[in-house]
């Protein structure tokens, strides 16, 4: 094992004296964190959502069920006919209002253009599911009263309305005994909330989380497959393995000794990027044991994919033009650019041959699931698989000369 080290550590000795090391390792990834972390970390302000609404009702259940949707983060705008261009449009039919005083189902339209924000959708969509729930239960329980009272909206009877849907639940009891002798208000015994389930992803993966993982993963790549390609290469161009061999070294620890190597370069650049995330752009890595395992894992992919391509190929410029196809490549569909989440399934499962997908995955899981080492023991199990299928391929070409 002392000769492995050796040989491994010799290797990382001689990266870093390169002069262009560091700016393979941090002054690239830098740049690319700084520029795609601004451009891909959303707006954190509130959705403000917009709503047409087309009330065709002859009596006053439309506009009343149109107070019910009003809410501060949604901007209603009532009109006549339906336009040829909008985001979300709400349909109350010409017999609305008749339909309920006869007490007969009833279907209203939603609609939305398909490329208008999905957040704001499902806010407008859950004020209307309230509006529905509040109409019915001001149906059951005043559904006798005179019509005409019902909507004896005057403007002090409005503020009294709105002041006791405001008033604390507590205190509402009280406030019922209080107005018992007029036009009860409504009384809020339905009260909806949206959620996601446990575990749910609640936004697309964006900003500095998912662009600082996306950049190591791709000079993970990029790093390990061109240092480690050319540096076995060169050593076999040069005799340097052979006079490793007349040491006391075996070929199984000539091999072990480039493959610990490589596999130190990728988790250097990992923490390198990992430690300038933290300091700089607020990185959050989630669970930090699950972070670095994760690097470990694929850092010894492509440790072992590097020693392959510098096994098989014999020219510096073209170890340099693979490793940069692969790197990128592999980056593209793993979901280092864009992530994964947002791409169509089909894409998605292409993506699945790239090891950087199942790096990426695990990271977002996470990251922004929270999920442990149970929800992402697959994507280890895979990444190991590729380390074995590349660890034969090294093996079987590694080469001590030409």
């Amino acid at each position: 094992m002392r000769i492995i080290w050796h040989i491994g550590w010799n290797d990382i000795k001689i990266m870093v004296r390169d002069k262009v090391f560091f700016v393979w390792t941090l002054l690239f990834p830098l740049v690319f964190i700084f520029i795609f972390g601004n451009l891909y970390r959303g707006d954190t302000a509130p959705t403000q959502a917009s709503l047409m609404v087309l009330n065709q009702d002859r009596g006053q259940w439309g506009a009343y069920f149109i107070e019910k949707i009003k809410s501060p983060g949604i901007a209603i705008e009532v009109i006549e006919k339906e336009p040829g261009n909008y985001n979300r449009i709400l349909v109350i039919p010409k017999d609305f209002s008749e339909k309920i005083a006869a007490k007969t189902a009833q279907e209203l339209v939603f609609k939305k253009h398909a490329d208008a924000n999905v957040n704001a959708a499902a806010q407008v969509k859950t004020k209307i599911i309230q509006a529905i729930a509040k109409t019915i239960t001001e149906l059951i329980l005043h559904g006798d009263r005179d019509p005409d009272n019902f909507f004896n909206n005057t403007p002090e009877k409005h503020a009294k309305n709105q002041a006791f849907e405001m008033t604390p639940p507590k205190e509402r009891h009280q406030a019922d005994r209080e107005w018992a002798g007029g036009a009860t208000p409504f009384k809020n015994i339905i009260e909806i909330k949206s959620q996601f389930p446990e575990g749910t992803l609640t936004k697309t993966p964006s900003g500095f989380d998912h662009v600082i993982p996306g950049t190591l993963v791709q000079f993970i790549m990029m790093m390990v497959l061109i240092y480690g390609g050319i540096s076995v290469m060169t050593d076999r161009k040069h005799g340097v393995l052979s006079r490793i061999l007349f040491s006391s070294a075996s070929i199984p620890e000539l091999w072990g000794g480039k493959f610990l190597g490589r596999l130190l370069m990728g988790i250097l650049q990992a923490l390198i990027l990992i430690v300038t995330g933290i300091l700089f752009f607020r990185l959050n890595p989630g669970n930090y044991f699950l972070s670095l395992l994760n690097v470990l894992v694929f850092s010894i992919a492509i440790a072992s994919l590097s020693i392959f391509i510098g096994s098989v190929l014999k020219k510096e410029d073209l170890i340099i033009g693979v490793s940069v196809l692969l790197a990128n490549l592999f980056a593209a569909l793993g979901g280092c650019w864009w992530p994964s989440e947002i791409v169509p399934q089909a894409f998605k499962t292409i993506g699945m041959i790239s090891p950087a997908y199942w790096a990426m995955d695990a990271f977002h899981q996470v990251i922004f699931f929270k999920k442990g080492l149970a929800d992402i023991l697959m994507n280890f199990i895979v990444l190991l698989g590729f380390a074995v299928i590349f660890t034969i391929l090294a093996i079987k070409f590694f080469k001590i000369k030409e």
